[in-house]
């Protein structure tokens, strides 16, 4: 299975979550109207997959709700009910009351979502297993040897699918980092080495360079020689060429202005730490989910555009996400293992 068709099934699954976050949210702020009674009762009915989203939306819910008021030390009534879905045939005909929220209906619909992709997480990504030759668990790094003789250092939660022909040497980068150390074109029969992600690809003009992909971007850091970086939908202007100790972002329109990195300052998460230097805290919570089980969640996007900078030893992710919120003054709730919540 190529990159490509993960993306899609992974898509589809996100679209469904995404109904699934909204109905719930809905429901919990206010009485659904007739109309809309009907329209959920449609879409329930409509797959399986849509039931199953449905009920993992309401149970996030339940641990959302019962970790705030542990936070909060109160013996207070629950600040809302959770919809119970009892039959799939037909929602209940009247919405459950619910009292106002700490939680806006955005940001509950968004920590629905996200919660519920905390619950799989647990059990990973299927659709990542399928189609990967390589992965590696949560906090796992792994070295692999290429049947060309170039070496792959898998980060922590990542996947790779390999694709070796007499014309090419591709890697799809499905999740995760990697560091890359792909033997020349004149030892391997002329063939291009070049690393795909969901966002684009990069072919080394050279040996040694990293990717690490997210959801919305993936970065590109040369260790040795030269990399050429061109997003999916990329003109010519548009494709850079990377010298060593040269770093970049892309997304699949564009591609960041070119910065300079230190190269152990790249490569400390093999050696368990991670080092940033004033980088977004939803970039920093991407790369802490790689080391711990379950799901760090962002439910204020003010929050989520903090800068963080520091060294921080990976073989206790939660204290050191501790450490961040107390420096941003963010507010923290943690469900060891499932889930942590930063808003």
């Amino acid at each position: 299975m190529r990159v490509g068709n993960v993306s899609q099934m992974q898509e589809t699954q996100k679209n469904i979550d995404l109904a699934a976050a909204d109905w719930v949210a809905k429901m919990i702020n206010g009485d659904l109207s007739t109309s809309e009674h009907e329209e959920l009762h449609i879409w329930l009915n409509a797959a399986p997959e849509n039931q199953q989203a449905f009920i993992e939306a309401n149970n996030a819910l339940a641990v959302m709700d019962e970790a705030i008021r542990s936070k909060d030390r109160t013996t207070e009534s629950p600040s809302s009910k959770v919809v119970e879905l009892k039959h799939p045939a037909k929602p209940s005909s009247k919405a459950p009351s619910a009292k106002k929220r700490r939680w806006s209906y955005v940001a509950l619909a968004a920590s629905l979502l996200l919660a519920v992709a905390s619950t799989r997480i647990m059990f990973g990504d299927p659709t990542i297993f399928l189609s990967a030759d390589y992965h590696t668990a949560v906090g796992e790094v792994r070295a692999i040897t290429l049947e060309d003789g170039s070496t792959v250092t898998l980060g922590p939660d990542s996947a790779i699918a390999v694709q070796f022909t007499d014309q090419i040497r591709n890697i799809a980068l499905i999740s995760g980092l990697a560091d890359f150390q792909a033997v020349p074109m004149e030892r391997a029969n002329k063939r291009v080495f070049t690393v795909t992600s969901p966002h684009g690809q990069v072919q080394a003009l050279g040996t040694r360079f990293i990717v690490n992909s997210f959801d919305d971007h993936t970065n590109v850091a040369v260790l040795e020689h030269q990399v050429e970086v061109k997003p999916n939908s990329a003109t010519s202007e548009q494709i850079a060429i990377l010298a060593e100790n040269q770093a970049v972002r892309y997304n699949r329109h564009s591609i960041s202005p070119v910065s300079t990195i230190k190269p152990d300052r790249a490569l400390s998460w093999q050696k368990g730490k991670l080092i940033f230097d004033r980088v977004t805290l939803r970039e920093v919570v991407s790369e802490f989910s790689r080391y711990q089980r379950g799901k760090i969640m962002i439910a204020n996007e003010t929050a989520a555009r903090k800068l963080v900078s520091g060294v921080f030893d990976m073989t206790d992710p939660q204290a050191g996400l501790e450490l961040i919120a107390r420096e941003l003054g963010v507010q923290n709730i943690s469900i060891t293992p499932l889930m942590t919540v930063l808003y």
